[in-house]
């Protein structure tokens, strides 16, 4: 055949291949960027079940007993280090490498901020410190670390968590809020609903409901964001971005091909300051609820008209024969009477 000539097109898309190639920051760069978040140390009794249709009335109540009670006491909350690629899973080496410098900022239901600087041994916090205050605790998270790729960049981690508590004879607090608008905390994520009407809530969406967000940069809405909402069951993952609010409208999913009877969505955005060589990453975990079956949540109503049905004809059907035995009463007195005068 001989040595023929690369053709133009060849060429081209080699030249844009090593482009692609050649470019920091790219697809594989975006995956392995980090992605810390916060989890709750057993979430899973935290969340309310709605699938207890297959249990016995024994276990409803332990369940309902255990889940009142894990309210009431302290929370566990644990840094998880993952990847954007994958950020429900535990990095390999986190267990035995600190955590860099940064510091831990925890806002209360009365509007009190309290940072603390974090050690090398810190692997988790418990709150609140006033077991009596019921409300919404902002838990947010400020990480320092250095940039892998060589562009001699700094990552600004903000990893935060909205954690409800409520004991039976507490106070609620204050100043409930969904942004802990510390400036510490440049790049965050909260929800766009009044902090007065949801004074406990937060932390939870529902299927199929539109939740409206907010992410503020540098203490005010950033327009133009794009946030990546990603599940760690399903695997699921969809991009949004804010409008000029600073706000986008997610409509949460039921998966129900999961072990859980909850799904969680992990929050990400990022920010990329190129004047000071900073990228700055948030996260935020939200817990979604796993509705009953509509057709299990109606059968209590499908029963109540059903048996008002049943018992409706039943008297319909023994008003009938009643008044038949009557008329049939009737006539044969007509008819002695009739005969007894013929007589």
């Amino acid at each position: 055949m001989g040595n023929r000539p690369v053709g133009p097109l060849v060429c081209l898309l080699i030249l844009v291949q090593l482009a692609i190639n050649a470019v920091p920051g790219g697809v594989n760069a975006g995956e392995s960027s980090p992605a810390w978040s916060w989890r709750l140390v057993e979430e899973g009794l935290h969340v309310y079940r709605f699938d207890m249709d297959g249990l016995d009335w024994r276990q409803i109540r332990r369940e309902r007993d255990q889940r009142r009670t894990v309210q009431e006491k302290s929370k566990r909350i644990e840094l998880l280090r993952g990847l954007l690629g994958d950020p429900f899973a535990a990095m390999g080496d986190q267990v035995e490498s600190p955590v860099p410098a940064g510091k831990i900022i925890v806002r209360d239901p009365d509007g009190v901020r309290k940072a603390t600087p974090v050690g090398p041994d810190t692997r988790d916090i418990a709150l609140p410190e006033d077991i009596g205050l019921n409300g919404r605790y902002l838990v947010g998270g400020h990480f320092v670390l250095a940039d892998g790729d060589g562009r001699d960049r700094r990552l600004y981690l903000y990893p935060k968590m909205i954690v409800g508590h409520y004991k039976n004879d507490g106070r609620p607090g204050s100043h409930p809020a969904f942004f802990i608008d510390d400036p510490d905390i440049a790049l965050e994520i909260g929800s766009a609903r009044s902090p007065a009407q949801y004074q406990m809530g937060g932390g939870f969406q529902r299927p199929h409901e539109r939740s409206e967000m907010e992410v503020r940069y540098q203490g005010r809405p950033m327009a133009g964001a794009t946030v990546e909402a990603i599940a760690e069951g399903s695997g699921w993952r969809r991009s949004y971005l804010t409008n000029g609010s600073g706000r986008f409208t997610v409509t949460s999913f039921d998966d129900r091909s999961g072990h859980r009877h909850y799904e969680k969505l992990l929050y990400v955005v990022r920010v990329d300051d190129r004047q000071n060589r900073i990228l700055h990453i948030a996260t935020l975990p939200v817990i979604v609820f796993r509705n009953r079956p509509e057709w299990t949540s109606h059968v209590a109503g499908y029963g109540l008209w059903a048996g008002l049905s049943i018992g409706g004809a039943m008297l319909l059907v023994g008003g009938a024969m009643l008044r038949k035995r009557r008329q049939q009463r009737l006539n044969l007195v007509c008819f002695d009477q009739c005969r007894i005068k013929e007589e």
